[in-house]
């Protein structure tokens, strides 16, 4: 008899372990989970022993940009506390570096970059964005943390008060790095082909020369050769806009087209417009999961979420622009293939009607964006270096800024943009208000 419970335990156990929830974030073990999991602002404290250590960063960071080197100027941090030496630190990012006023720039740590097997809480690479664009400095984590709850291969987001050399560079989202340990946790396995898109990363067919991808896809795994199961994946998308029928029965054996789908829903919904799918051809890592032989969609960086920039609609459009929107202005197979396949194009139109209608509601975001406003307050007012005023902070939460007939000008209030972004694609879908009665 007790063979036979423990057996069935041992059942209950094991099946848990296969069929459980999808959320990654269920794992209270998991490496990064007392960061990401806690509700506190944590504090960061960078130290760097070397005189002019701002002058070095930022030389570094040109040097980066100009010959693709990465250099990281050597400094001591300490997390909440806890004391971390030799960790590698550098400047980030592209426009956020550009035109943030003054040096409150977004940040990498490297807690392993001398010290090999030093790490925070499980975790080698940490991500500090300066919420560029973003008087609220919520875009990027509701974002992420809306798809993260669908289960989505995502970034974690939170939050941290950032030190340099004792000084307050102010509030920071603290954004999970992708990387071997993030495909590890999120797909349970490490050692596929595994990409970054860079600019102009179109997922177009260029043929079969290895060089013509390299630049603009930068590899992560070890083995150069990954670039040819890169160039078969392109191939077989190239093959289904040209409707051959061998790439159309080959691409969902490839590439896990249902959840890119789910992606790019959310990603219009919120109207990232940073992202493949609505504006730039660029912000994506391709994993081919070694599990099942296919590539997976991993998106980031979100601070551009609701519409914070465009170079392209006005306020009118941006709340009104289709679901089913492609930019016209350079060729996408993989939009093409997604919205001209009709499974492929129902599952996208059915999976948005199904998160209106339960998920993505006007309520849901508006809780959110309150509760974000209580936690963030106090440390929105006491960062000096951030890109907006506390007034516009406040004003934001609701209200537009700038003007709203000229792209690129105006920053669109949460609330205000969410609510007319839900009703327009009601509208575009005929979808139903429920009776909450």
């Amino acid at each position: 008899m007790m063979k036979s419970v423990l057996l069935l335990l041992c059942f209950f156990i094991v099946s848990s372990d296969l069929f459980g929830s999808n959320n990654q974030d269920d794992d209270k073990s998991m490496a990064g989970s007392e960061i990401f999991d806690s509700e506190k602002i944590h504090e960061i404290r960078i130290n760097f022993l070397q005189c002019s250590a701002w002058d070095s960063l930022v030389n570094h960071k040109e040097i980066r940009d100009s010959l693709n080197i990465s250099k990281y100027l050597q400094g001591n941090v300490e997390v909440n506390g806890k004391k971390f030496y030799a960790c590698g630190v550098r400047i980030k990012g592209e426009s956020s570096y550009d035109y943030y006023p003054g040096r409150k720039k977004s940040l990498k740590i490297n807690f392993g970059k001398y010290i090999k097997k030093q790490k925070l809480n499980g975790l080698k690479t940490i991500n500090l964005n300066n919420a560029f664009k973003d008087p609220t400095f919520m875009r990027e984590k509701l974002y992420l943390d809306f798809m993260r709850s669908e289960g989505l291969p995502v970034p974690r987001s939170t939050y941290a008060n950032v030190y340099v050399n004792g000084e307050l560079f102010g509030l920071y989202v603290l954004v999970e790095e992708i990387n071997k340990g993030f495909v590890k946790r999120n797909f349970g396995n490490n050692s596929g082909a595994f990409f970054k898109g860079e600019p102009k990363a179109s997922l177009l067919y260029l043929g079969d020369n290895q060089l013509d991808y390299e630049r603009s896809y930068k590899i992560k795994s070890k083995d150069r050769k990954d670039y040819q199961e890169l160039m078969d994946f392109i191939k077989t998308l190239y093959g289904c806009v040209k409707l051959d029928q061998e790439s159309l029965k080959h691409l969902d054996e490839v590439f896990d087209v249902y959840e890119c789908l789910k992606i790019f829903a959310i990603t219009s919904l919120f109207m990232n417009t940073d992202a493949l799918n609505l504006l730039n051809i660029h912000n994506y890592y391709l994993y081919k999961n070694t599990f099942n032989h296919q590539f997976k969609w991993i998106p980031h960086d979100g601070n551009y979420a609701f519409c914070a920039f465009s170079s392209k609609f006005t306020m009118h459009q941006a709340e009104n622009l289709s679901v089913y929107f492609m930019d016209s202005s350079y060729e996408n197979s993989l939009m093409k293939t997604v919205f001209g396949i009709k499974k492929y194009r129902e599952f996208y139109t059915n999976y948005i009607k199904e998160l209106m209608n339960e998920k993505l509601t006007i309520d849901h975001l508006e809780h959110e964006i309150d509760g974000l406003a209580i936690r963030l307050r106090k440390h929105v007012y006491q960062d000096t270096m951030k890109m907006y005023s506390n007034s516009e902070f406040e004003k934001n939460l609701t209200t537009h800024l700038g003007d709203e007939l000229d792209p690129g000008a105006f920053i669109p209030g949460l609330k205000t943009f969410a609510k007319k972004r839900v009703q327009a694609v009601k509208r575009e879908l005929n979808i139903k208000e429920k009776n909450r009665n």
